[in-house]
Order: structure tokens, then C-alpha cells, then sequence
């Protein structure tokens, strides 16, 4: 199977001497390929997944200079054909490990400082790109409460018939305490990364420095108090806290990142029963049983 993909890679870059390819990664969406150790390439199982990845590129290109830290830059793309397995985009491997929650606890308060001020200045920058019109989807952007009432009533649908009455309970006043508050709908809207959480942010081997940030597949232009929910649900509240010093403004959006952190499982859930992923659908519904 990785012969496959080598092979679909050469047929578009025939000069790229190719020594090795290795699973990566074989994610939700995308089965990401290592070539000679330096070179990753996605390529999307799905036909959303190809849509996505189209938008991915388009916007990896335009955000690219407004960014300090390292982010994936493309450079081998086949972004023509619509058939799952011949669309990819290739990049340089960004050097760095992931920063989980042992790299986390392992650290002392004055290197987290470090990478929180770095994780914040990125936020920042990333929130701060001038918004061109061909990014924002005004659909999307007009009709926030739609998007999250339709989610709710998705829940309700499909994932309430495996959960506790207790879970039911609090799942709808989680919901219906956002959505009766007009002011959860006014924020300004911004790039936003979308998955900022433990898996994609990388550090350096040896230096407590932030190495990058990757796979910005749920980016897109909308609220930023998602990224600071995915950073609590990372991190921990307190670790956000030293980002405040940063970035102030994020701490105006409080309420709306817990609401947000409060649907990460669930989203998880929604999107393993409506697509056949069993092991998205058990860690999202997990804790609701």
C-alpha cells in the first residue's frame, strides 16, 4: 500500500528521489505518509476530506507569512483529480516532538512561560490576519446558532440513546444556556487553527521552545474562543492563564470557550456514529455513559 502512494507522489514530482516511506499516521480523515524522514504527505480517505483539504492548502498559503512559528508550507501538491488516493499535498517535516502532557509535567513553571508566551503570540498572530473575502464563508458566519442548534438536535438524535439521564440533563442545559444568550453570537470573527490541542502542537527536542504548530485541517474563520477552549481542554485553565499575559484579549471570551471545551467529546461522538468511525464514536461517548 505504501508503494502506492510513493508511486503517486513520483508520478507528479518524478525528480523527488524517494528513500523511504513510513505510516506516519493514519488519522480520521487523512493517511499521512513519511518520506525520507523529512517530507510529509497527506492524502485524504474520504471525498470531504478532499474538500477540505483544498481548503487547508488554499488558506496554509495565504496565513503562511503572517506566522512566526513553523507551520506546514506547501510544496508538493496534486490537487486536480477528485478520486480519494490521487489527491495530496506534501510539505518539510517540521523537527519537534509533540508536546503531550508528559512533556507538559515534566516542565517547570518558568518553561512554560516560554511556550505559553510563544503558543500566545502565535494565537495572536493567526487571529490577526486581515480576513479576505474568498476565506469567509458569510453562510457560516451568519447562521452561528443555526450551526450549534442543528448540532444540539443532532445529539439529541443520535447519541442520547447511549447516554445516562444525567448526561441528557446536563448536555441540554450545556446547550441551551449558550444559545438563549444572544451575546455567545458577537464576537469578531477571525482565522481560527480549530484543533489546538495536545497532538498538534510540537516542541523542540532539547530547548524548551515551541517547534511548531500542525495540521490546520479545522481551520477556517470563526470564533477564537475556540482555540482557547482547546487549550484548557490540552492544558488546564491555569496554563491559559499564563497565555492572558500574552494575548489579553482572550480572556474576554471565557464563557464561550467552556462551552466550547464541553462539546469536543461530543462533536467527537457525533462524528464517529455518522461515519462509521466506532473508535471516535466509544472515546466520545465515553464519559457520558
Amino acid at each position: 500500500m505504501l508503494k502506492n502512494y510513493a508511486q503517486k507522489i513520483l508520478e507528479v514530482s518524478p525528480n523527488l528521489r524517494i528513500d523511504s516511506v513510513i505510516l506516519n499516521e493514519n488519522g480520521q480523515n487523512n493517511t499521512v505518509i513519511e518520506v525520507n524522514n523529512e517530507l510529509i504527505f497527506r492524502f485524504p480517505k474520504y471525498q470531504q476530506g478532499i474538500k477540505e483539504l483544498l481548503e487547508e492548502t488554499r488558506l496554509l498559503k495565504y496565513i503562511y507569512k503572517y506566522i512566526t512559528l513553523d507551520i506546514p508550507n506547501p510544496i508538493y501538491e496534486s490537487l486536480e483529480s477528485q478520486t480519494v488516493g490521487e489527491i495530496f499535498v506534501g510539505y518539510r517535516k517540521i523537527p519537534g516532538k509533540t508536546f503531550d502532557m508528559q512533556a507538559f509535567h515534566s516542565m517547570g513553571h518558568e518553561d512554560l512561560d516560554v511556550i505559553a508566551n510563544q503558543l500566545a503570540q502565535f494565537l495572536f498572530e493567526l487571529h490577526s490576519i486581515p480576513l479576505q473575502e474568498e476565506f469567509v464563508d458569510h453562510h457560516y458566519e451568519k447562521n452561528q446558532y443555526k450551526y450549534w442548534e442543528d448540532m444540539y438536535i443532532r445529539i439529541q438524535e443520535k447519541l442520547f440513546r447511549y447516554m445516562s439521564n444525567e448526561s441528557q440533563v446536563l448536555i441540554r442545559k450545556h446547550f441551551e444556556d449558550f444559545l438563549n444568550d444572544t451575546m455567545n453570537f458577537q464576537y469578531k470573527p477571525a482565522f481560527v487553527h480549530g484543533d489546538f490541542g495536545v497532538g498538534n502542537i510540537l516542541i523542540d527536542y532539547h530547548l524548551p521552545k515551541v517547534a511548531g504548530v500542525i495540521d490546520f485541517g479545522g481551520s477556517h474563520v470563526g470564533d477564537p474562543a475556540v482555540d482557547a477552549a482547546a487549550i484548557i481542554s490540552g492544558y488546564g485553565e491555569d496554563f491559559l492563564k499564563q497565555m492572558y499575559k500574552f494575548y489579553p484579549d482572550l480572556q474576554s471570551a471565557e464563557s464561550r470557550m467552556r462551552f466550547y471545551r464541553g462539546t469536543f467529546a461530543l462533536q467527537e461522538a457525533l462524528f464517529g456514529i455518522e461515519n462509521n468511525d466506532e473508535e471516535a464514536f466509544k472515546n466520545g461517548i465515553f464519559n457520558y455513559q
